[in-house]
């Protein structure tokens, strides 16, 4: 015991001396006015931000390149209030902060947060605001710089009578949007739908789209930060919900819609196959986390259209009656597992029976990561119809052959232009060396005769298999 008594005795104070000692170390703090802070960025930008809503957190580092420590003045949001930036120094939010000191070869961290304000016009604005820093008599700056786009909100919006959307700003949704039976929306080219969280659209009624090559009409979730400075979220699944159309809707007709993120594409519900349920044309159903495209017991035409990337399925058919032309079905979903193919078709579910009348594919690119990019089975039920037919088409599947699939290669064929699964950036036109080049039947891309790009497929040759043509202008 006493030798314990001893110990402390003589340790308590070379403790307390080198304590005194640390807290020499920062109260010698630096005068040399050549001594200035380091910054992780000199400008922070954010991407385009919907005025309203507030963007995720950025990140400033603030270095201490010296030996000897510095004691920073002031920190100071400069147009505080008035921006809508808003500052969190070391874990401290405010506007204002003075006398932060940073130990020799050390740092401290700046969280940067801005809820942009609106304004009454459609105009995208630069807002601009600064951090300023005050360290020995010498000023820095690192300068805050957002574009701000103003947008319509609507919130659990029912379309109780016949109405055409025609919007330059954004519309922000939330709680969904809904198309009362006896209703018919249009949404003219350029209309931009930001739907946030698990939003959707329901569709009891009738849905037009009329989008344009050079203006489409986008489905999208709302976030346009960054998860990472070369990951948008724009380009990640399930951002919000998906379009679904119910039994009674009939007659819709998209052309040129650009449906992506949702956690589905388009969902149709069972209905009478003896009538039209959706068109679906030049349009692009992309990233989604679960169905792509959805379709039970319908009719349905699908031309000229992109389906790619889906953590299920980027087409299931159970039953029903479809016609797919021109369109390039491909599943590289590299999100997470996927857990289906491009291509799912059934005529039966839980022991209930789907009659498959029809699936026509022509001039069609089925493709994957897959070793086989199509799956689903016929019931063991003869008696249930299960009609396919493919012509014309490049397919990642097992070789298959009988009068029900004519001049189709069996082959898997990576030769897009474009598959980076870091950045999650895809572009499935396709590149020379395509199997799908010249494919295609040129009977049947009369009812298409330009592709997603707009290029011509009436020439002198066969068109290409597939939503894209080959040609040099998409290369240049």
């Amino acid at each position: 015991m006493k030798s314990k008594a001893l110990y402390l005795i003589y340790i308590f104070p070379v403790l307390f001396l080198l304590s005194l000692a640390a807290c020499d170390d920062m109260d010698d703090y630096s005068s040399d006015p050549k001594h200035t802070l380091w910054f992780s960025q000199d400008t922070l930008r954010m991407d385009t931000v919907l005025t309203g809503i507030p963007t995720s957190t950025r990140q400033l580092k603030v270095y201490n390149p010296h030996k000897k420590a510095l004691l920073i003045s002031s920190i100071i949001l400069a147009n505080a209030g008035k921006s809508g930036f808003r500052i969190n120094v070391d874990g401290i939010r405010g506007d204002q902060f003075s006398d932060i000191e940073i130990a020799g070869e050390d740092s401290l961290y700046i969280f940067v947060e801005a809820t942009l304000p609106q304004q009454d016009n459609a105009d995208i604005r630069l807002i601009k605001d600064s951090i300023l820093f005050q360290l020995n008599g010498i000023r820095q700056e690192v300068k805050l710089r957002a574009y701000a786009q103003n947008a319509f909100t609507f919130r659990g919006k029912v379309i109780e009578k016949d109405t055409l959307i025609a919007s330059q700003r954004p519309i922000l949704i939330y709680d969904s949007i809904s198309v009362a039976p006896d209703a018919h929306l249009t949404l003219a080219a350029g209309t931009r739908l930001y739907f946030h969280g698990k939003a959707g659209m329901q569709v009891h009624g009738r849905l037009s789209v009329a989008g344009s090559l050079s203006a489409p009409v986008v489905f999208r979730g709302d976030r346009t930060d960054r998860m990472f400075p070369y990951l948008p979220y724009d380009r990640l699944p399930g951002q919000w919900g998906g379009i679904r159309f119910y039994k009674t809707s009939y007659e819709n007709h998209l052309v040129y819609a650009d449906i992506h993120g949702g956690s589905f594409g388009i969902r149709c519900d069972s209905s009478m196959t003896d009538r039209r349920k959706l068109t679906l044309e030049s349009s692009i159903i992309r990233q989604v986390s679960g169905n792509g495209l959805e379709l039970t017991s319908c009719q349905v035409v699908v031309g000229n259209s992109e389906i790619s990337n889906a953590g299920k399925n980027c087409v299931s058919l159970l039953g029903g009656d479809y016609t797919f032309t021109h369109c390039t079905l491909a599943n590289y979903f590299s999100w997470n597992v996927r857990k289906g193919t491009a291509l799912q078709i059934r005529n039966e579910q839980d022991d209930i029976a789907y009659p498959l009348s029809s699936a026509i594919f022509r001039n069609c690119i089925i493709a994957g990561s897959g070793t086989d990019e199509i799956n689903g089975g016929r019931s063991k039920n003869e008696n249930i119809a299960f009609n396919y037919y493919f012509s014309h088409c490049l397919i990642n599947s097992v070789k298959e052959e009988n009068d029900k699939i004519v001049n189709v290669i069996w082959e898997k064929d990576d030769n897009f232009l474009l598959m980076d699964s870091r950045t999650q950036e895809y572009s499935f036109s396709l590149n020379e060396k395509s199997k799908a080049i010249n494919l295609g039947k040129q009977e049947d891309a009369i009812a298409y005769p330009t592709d997603r790009n707009g290029n011509s497929r009436l020439q002198d040759t066969a068109p290409d298999a597939g939503c894209y043509e080959k040609s040099a202008s998409k290369d240049e």
